[in-house]
């Protein structure tokens, strides 16, 4: 009879290391791209979106704004940024291109307009309100959260206003000038 445990043993340890083996090798992944994956042109055209053209190019940023105060760029860079025209309609615009560093998505692709205002109107952006939440130890990049009231209507008429909270990170450069590096409309964003 003792035999006969051995064999039974065996194949009981066998069935559970199985069984455990099964919960715990991965498992396949489910289709599709990974999370945070970025839709490819293939994508688009399935969701039959429409594509994006780049606009006009970046205006000569203003003499008369101060680019050693991160304040005064910050202020510039969102009024040029979440303003818009009916011709921005499908396209990126990079009027605020001149405030925003090198290489940044900002000033090399410009800020996406997802909702131009009508034919006939445009939108003009005002910062209402910017507070510092976030600054570098060596004062070297800053954090501001801002409130930007937009004003929708003809160019000499009546307007609608509307209010948001806009995100944009500063860094000074080597040369002294502070430049947006991230804009963001919600922090849970990356934007521009």
């Amino acid at each position: 009879m003792r035999r006969l445990w051995i064999p039974v043993a065996v194949a009981l340890t066998v069935v559970v290391l199985a069984v455990v083996g099964a919960f715990l090798s991965p498992r396949d992944p489910q289709p599709g791209p990974p999370l945070g994956a970025v839709l490819d042109g293939v994508d688009r055209r399935a969701l039959a979106a429409v594509p994006m053209r780049r606009g006009a190019g970046p205006p000569p940023a203003d003499p008369a704004v101060d680019f050693t105060d991160a304040q005064a760029v910050a202020r510039t860079y969102l009024a040029a940024a979440r303003s818009a025209t009916p011709d921005d309609r499908d396209r990126t615009r990079l009027r605020a291109a001149a405030y925003a560093a090198p290489r940044s998505p900002t000033a090399a692709v410009g800020v996406v307009v997802l909702d131009p205002p009508p034919p006939g109107q445009v939108r003009t952006a005002a910062v209402t309100a910017l507070d510092l939440v976030a600054a570098a130890e060596d004062d070297g990049r800053r954090g501001y959260r801002a409130t930007v009231a937009m004003a929708t209507g003809p160019p000499d008429g009546p307007a609608t206003t509307s209010v948001t909270t806009a995100y944009v990170v500063l860094a000074r450069q080597p040369d002294g000038r502070w430049l947006v590096v991230a804009d963001a409309r919600d922090l849970g964003e990356g934007d521009v």
